[in-house]
């Protein structure tokens, strides 16, 4: 990899995240990511199943769109993105970025705050040739989220 492909890859990858996502552009989502991208999510998920209400943890991306972040967005709107570490390297980037969003729907269970929430999170996505991403891997601080939106940590 060069540093040109290096820098596109990072572009589409802030893109996505800051940008696509955020905004549920779904057809920007659509044009960065192959039509087979599988997907692995952890943290949402796992708070997900803890509260009874399952969301996919994996398959593939563009379906994941309608049956995981459509539900998590319904639940948290107003969302924010913002990059924080980022390193490329051959067709991987990783990235940390920090998400703020409104608790303005039910979200895992819990009925709506009102109030701002914010968690972090770590994101490894490969690339194909032409810039698209193929492959994705996230994991967020779900304990951190849950306790802000009223749960609390009860040791058996």
């Amino acid at each position: 990899m060069n540093d040109t492909t290096g820098e596109r890859n990072i572009a589409t990858a802030k893109k996505l995240l800051e940008d696509a996502m955020p905004r549920l552009d779904w057809d920007l989502m659509r044009s960065l990511v192959t039509p087979d991208a599988p997907i692995t999510r952890a943290g949402f998920a796992d708070l997900y199943a803890a509260t009874g209400d399952d969301i996919p943890r994996s398959g593939n991306f563009i379906e994941w769109l309608e049956s995981g972040w459509k539900k998590l967005s319904q639940g948290l709107s107003d969302k924010t993105s913002q990059a924080r570490d980022v390193v490329a390297s051959g067709d991987t980037v990783m990235m940390t970025f920090h998400m703020t969003a409104l608790h303005s729907g039910t979200f895992a269970g819990a009925p709506a705050t009102g109030q701002r929430v914010e968690w972090d999170e770590i994101t490894v996505l490969r690339f194909n040739d032409e810039g698209k991403i193929t492959d994705m891997w996230f994991m967020c601080q779900e304990l951190g989220l849950a306790e802000q939106i009223g749960y609390t940590l009860r040791l058996a």
